[in-house]
């Protein structure tokens, strides 16, 4: 009895720490036009969108250091070791973001320390969200790995809601303009909520005890086909991820289509019927295995964003519809994502190798596609929705070369 309550309580306390770590690097995406005038307040629009993209996406292409230092700290020392110092590291930087004085206050001082306090949201994050993920899995039984493991990415998915939801609650109590002025500093501080969760993770990994002497990074290139295939998959939801939640609330609310409120409300419907297919998928993966659903949700989005960026609207009710299924697609491919990763590697070298090929692909893909996406998209519609084709054929072919485990013992 003890051991069942003792899974359960790692597998809430694990998934509310990933859900506020979500949260606190998620607030970025929704605040971005605010931030935009807060701290780039350029007279030349472009200018001020290229570098409001670069501090988002340095967050990213931190992720690799993060793997780089937590990987390893959770595969010789413990997962949990790994995930309290990680959430240390995010909490920290997310409550200073809400006391940065603004460019008008302290010149360029102010984007400088913005983008710096990015930077270790990213190192964070590039620990504590794979070491979770493992996490789950690993504590998992063994015909309930797709379900456990979806709380992975489906508390990241109401991280990012809430961060979501924090604005358009913002509007019940302020005018736009106090948003814009100061009350957008509210949910940053808001990150202190974060703190408890570094101590209350246990110490039960089997691994905890086991200090390898190992060369984890020289074991993890003996594995580097799955890692590989790892990185392409994760490719395309890098692009997807941060072409909903970045580029196209940006690309409405800066271009006209809708305002910052209606924007908001499109990502959070989205957002939320995400979160629950990626739990009931996630679920049923366990009886139908995971290529299935990784592959509908890719096939889904390609389609979804084709029809996007081809055929727009300026509608409110266009661009929900649209987001919704986006969404929806989107919670099938996460669904069994998680389980699916760390079915691929031996227990020695997986939160390394899980670790540094999701960030290594989130660098790369996630941290271009807002810039890249915006570049496309002025020379034409059609191209805006082609790095998305691109990934999705890359990563349908890396899941065909892998092996599915579902129901099998973990190596």
């Amino acid at each position: 009895m003890f051991k069942i309550n003792l899974r359960k309580y790692e597998t809430i306390v694990s998934a509310l720490g990933n859900i506020f770590e979500w949260y606190s690097f998620a607030l970025f995406m929704p605040f971005l036009p605010v931030l935009s005038k807060q701290f780039f307040p350029l007279e030349n629009a472009v200018y001020a969108k290229l570098l409001t993209f670069f501090a988002l996406s340095i967050g990213l292409f931190m992720r690799p250091f993060g793997a780089i230092i937590f990987g390893p700290i959770g595969d010789k020392f413990g997962r949990q070791k790994a995930i309290s110092f990680s959430i240390l590291l995010m909490a920290i930087p997310t409550v200073c973001m809400g006391l940065i004085p603004n460019y008008h206050d302290i010149g360029i001082a102010a984007p400088i320390i913005l983008v710096f306090l990015r930077a270790l949201q990213g190192i964070s994050l590039g620990g504590e969200y794979t070491a979770a993920m493992v996490h789950l899995v690993e504590r998992a039984p063994g015909h309930r790995r797709g379900f456990y493991g979806s709380w992975s990415d489906g508390g990241s998915q109401i991280g990012v809601l809430i961060g979501g939801q924090a604005l358009v609650l913002l509007y019940s109590f302020y005018a736009e303009p106090e948003i814009y002025s100061f009350a957008w500093r509210m949910p940053f501080l808001l990150a202190v909520v974060l703190l408890p969760f570094a101590f209350m993770v246990p110490d039960q990994d089997a691994q905890a005890k086991k200090k390898s002497k190992e060369a984890l990074f020289k074991t993890v290139l003996e594995h580097k086909k799955e890692a590989g295939c790892t990185i392409a998959i994760t490719a395309f939801s890098a692009v997807g991820f941060y072409t909903l939640f970045t580029f196209l609330p940006y690309y409405l609310v800066s271009g006209g289509v809708l305002s910052l409120k209606c924007a908001t409300q499109c990502s959070i419907a989205s957002n939320m019927i995400m979160i629950v297919f990626i739990l009931l998928f996630g679920y049923l993966s366990d009886k139908f295995k995971r290529k299935p659903f990784m592959v509908f949700g890719i096939a889904g989005i390609s389609l979804v964003t084709l029809v996007m960026f081809v055929f727009q609207r300026n509608s409110f009710s266009y661009w929900f519809a649209l987001q919704s299924l986006y969404g929806f697609f989107m919670g099938a491919y996460y669904s069994s994502r998680a389980a699916f990763f760390a079915e691929a590697f031996p227990t020695k070298i997986r939160c390394t190798a899980v670790s540094l090929s999701l960030s290594l692909a989130q660098a790369i893909f996630g941290g271009l596609t807002p810039t890249m996406m915006s570049y496309c998209q002025e020379y034409s519609n059609f191209l805006a929705a082609v790095p998305i084709l691109v990934v999705a054929s890359m990563a349908i072919y890396a899941i065909s070369l892998l092996e599915d485990r579902t129901g099998k013992d973990l190596l």
